[in-house]
C-alpha cells in the first residue's frame, strides 16, 4: 500500500491542478450532508462519541467531526504513511493517533468507539485477505450498539490499476455480522462533476451518475 500511494504522489499533484473548486465543494458538502444525517439520526448526544477513522491523512476528515460536535479528545485517528502521519500530528495535537498498521491497534481500543469511521481507504488494498483483516479489526474495535461509516467508490478507475472498486456485495461480505448495512449513492462520476463545475447540483439528480457509496454499517 505504502509504494502506491508513493507512485500516486506524482498523479495527486497533477489531478489537484486540473480539479477545481467547484467539483471539491460539492463532493465534500454532499457527502457530509449525508454524514450528518446518519450521525444525529443514530446518536443522541453527539459530544458523547468517540470516533476513530482508518487511513486518516493528514487529517481532511477530521475537522468535519470536530464541527459537527465531537470532543477534540474523543477523536481518534490512524494512519499508515509516516510523512502523513506527521502531518496529521502536528496539525491535531489534541487528538489521539495511531500510527502505522491499523490491524495492529491496540487490544485495549477493543469496543471502544461509537463510529469507525474509512474514506476512499479499501479501494486502494488489493488484496482480499487483508481487506478481510482489516474489517474484521474495525468490527472488533467497535461498540456493540456502533456503527462504521464508509465511504468509497464502487467502480474501478481503468486509468489507475493502483485502486479497485468495491461494490455493494463486496461491503456485506466483509461485514457478515452486521445487523444491518445500508447504502447510499452519492458522489457524482469526476469526470463528469469536474467538467460541469457550477451545474454539478443539478445533473447529480440523477443517481446513475453517482459513482461512490456511503454505507452505514450497524453492529
Amino acid at each position: 500500500m505504502a509504494e502506491r500511494y508513493d507512485r500516486r504522489k506524482i498523479s495527486d499533484k497533477v489531478k489537484k491542478a486540473m480539479s477545481n473548486f467547484y467539483f471539491n465543494h460539492f463532493v465534500q458538502s454532499e457527502r457530509e450532508l449525508k454524514y450528518t444525517e446518519i450521525i444525529y439520526k443514530k446518536f443522541k448526544l453527539i459530544d458523547n462519541i468517540k470516533m476513530l477513522e482508518i487511513g486518516a491523512g493528514t487529517g481532511g476528515n477530521i475537522y468535519f467531526f470536530k464541527k459537527l460536535g465531537l470532543k477534540w479528545e474523543n477523536i481518534y485517528a490512524n494512519e499508515l504513511l509516516p510523512d502523513r502521519f506527521e502531518i496529521l500530528k502536528t496539525t491535531f495535537p489534541n487528538i489521539n493517533l495511531y500510527e502505522g498498521d491499523a490491524c495492529e491497534i491496540e487490544q485495549d481500543a477493543k469496543e471502544l468507539f461509537d463510529i469507525v469511521f474509512q474514506s476512499t481507504v479499501f479501494t486502494s488494498i488489493l488484496d482480499t485477505k487483508f481487506k478481510e483483516l482489516l474489517a474484521k479489526k474495525m468490527w472488533t474495535l467497535l461498540k456493540p450498539s456502533g456503527i462504521v461509516l464508509w465511504y468509497d467508490f464502487a467502480f474501478d478507475n481503468p486509468s489507475n490499476k493502483d485502486v479497485k472498486g468495491i461494490k455493494k456485495k463486496e461491503i456485506k461480505s466483509l461485514f457478515k455480522e452486521a445487523k444491518s448495512i445500508k447504502f447510499y449513492k452519492t458522489t457524482l462520476a469526476p469526470p463528469i462533476g469536474r467538467e460541469i463545475k457550477k451545474s454539478y447540483p443539478f445533473v447529480n439528480i440523477f443517481p446513475f451518475l453517482r459513482t461512490h457509496l456511503i454505507a452505514v454499517i450497524e453492529k
